[in-house]
């Protein structure tokens, strides 16, 4: 018997956003693995799903009674899901969490809550946040069948962590992964050389500059990503790699080695105005690229070219981190936050290194230990490919969460 199953998400792409993507992903192991697999999001009149997905019934767009940011009241939701075998709520939806609890104690299916990340109170929207952790949160997570978090590590550090029990059935660990068959190392024929080396000319990117990545949103409900401590980090870095070679009172000269490097920043937004703006103000807006928002294709070139990628997050509305996992599978190391989540998506000092949150002195540290020692980025390069093999590979994931929807309802949660 096919399983069917809907899967509930605030965001979907083409909206970049890590939600999104690997609500996106789940729907598709699922539906490979044989599920009949819907998926509902609100509408809010932007970008919009590929049309073909919308018309055969494969994600199917809810009108929102009231929205704002990515929230969105949806409460004819509930009656939407009454012939679903399994639901899967992709954590948090403001203004869908509610619909989704009242059709689990009308309908009875299996429920699934993927919990992505806190919601960080702040402003208005801080009150609506405040009120869901301590109304909808609590209550979903005891009527819910399995409740997931990408690792054991922000589970425990977040605001679910009141609720995960190490020893309940019903606390999973599920890594999110990436799609091997795309983001891999760079080709060794040379015309995949030939041909990322072109795309570097297509950018004025000169042959001996090494790039800094950073990938993500740069929108408002993007704050938490930290850019503005990497263009700090930078300024830091050119500063003290320009001093004369005389040395200066109170300071010591540059005595290492000069690297070229080039900063690439990828990902749209409104606050991509004020970064250009810090960026000009410390003297490095000739070292920092802004792409806006680019295509799979573009961005998997930028992975393999990149000699580190950044991920400078703030605080714990960054719970995983997918960049850092695609950055690996494509053979380059990591630089990110030392945040409950992000800092054990990948081993430190092995494929890449932690940092202080807000601390762009130490990110500018960390980001020398790798431009200076080749042989060091060398090891951690291979170290990279060898961990998402081991734990990042979709099909592995789908493999598992498809035995989830199977699975009978044996859950022993003491909440």
């Amino acid at each position: 018997m096919i399983k069917k199953v809907a899967i509930i998400s605030a965001v979907f792409p083409p909206y970049k956003g890590g939600i999104g993507n690997v609500a996106q992903n789940h729907a598709r192991l699922l539906s490979e693995r044989g599920c009949e697999v819907v998926v509902f999001t609100p509408d809010y009149g932007r970008t919009t799903p590929s049309p073909s997905l919308v018309k055969e019934g494969n994600v199917i767009l809810l009108k929102p009674v009231i929205k704002y940011g990515n929230a969105a009241y949806v409460p004819q939701l509930c009656n939407h899901l009454k012939d679903f075998d399994t639901v899967i709520l992709e954590y948090p939806f403001f203004g869908g969490m509610k619909a989704v609890y009242k059709a689990k104690k009308k309908y009875g299916f299996k429920l699934i809550v993927f919990y992505h990340m806190d919601t960080i109170p702040s402003g208005p929207k801080g009150l609506v946040f405040a009120y869901a952790k301590k109304f909808f949160l609590p209550r979903i997570i005891k009527i819910a069948d399995i409740v997931l978090a990408s690792s054991e590590d922000y589970a425990k550090h977040s605001d679910l962590g009141k609720y995960w029990l190490h020893d309940d059935l019903k606390f999973k660990v599920l890594p999110i992964g990436v799609d091997v068959s795309k983001f891999n190392p760079s080709p060794a024929d040379s015309e995949g050389r030939a041909e990322i080396e072109q795309f570097r000319k297509n950018l004025n990117i000169k042959p001996d500059e090494k790039i800094i990545l950073f990938v993500g949103g740069l929108d408002k409900a993007h704050y938490f990503k930290g850019v503005e401590y990497l263009i700090k980090a930078i300024s830091l870095i050119v500063e003290e790699r320009e001093r004369s070679a005389t040395p200066i009172k109170g300071r010591r000269p540059w005595s290492g080695p000069w690297v070229s490097f080039k900063v690439i920043i990828v990902g749209p937004g409104e606050l991509q105005r004020q970064y250009r703006e810090l960026a000009e103000n410390l003297n490095v807006k000739d070292r920092v690229m802004f792409t806006g928002g680019i295509k799979d294709e573009a961005l998997i070139k930028l992975y393999k070219m990149a000699y580190v990628t950044v991920l400078p997050s703030i605080d714990q509305s960054e719970a995983f981190g997918i960049v850092l996992v695609e950055s690996m599978a494509c053979a380059t190391p990591v630089i990110a936050s030392d945040l409950p989540g992000v800092r054990s998506v990948f081993e430190d000092s092995v494929t890449g290194f932690v940092s202080s949150v807000r601390d762009e002195k130490d990110i500018a540290a960390k980001l020398s230990s790798i431009l200076d020692d080749p042989d060091k980025r060398n090891q951690m390069s291979d170290a990279c490919v060898q961990l998402v093999a081991q734990k990042y590979n979709w099909d592995k994931i789908g493999d598992i969460l498809e035995q989830m929807t199977k699975s009978k309802c044996q859950m022993k949660s003491k909440i």
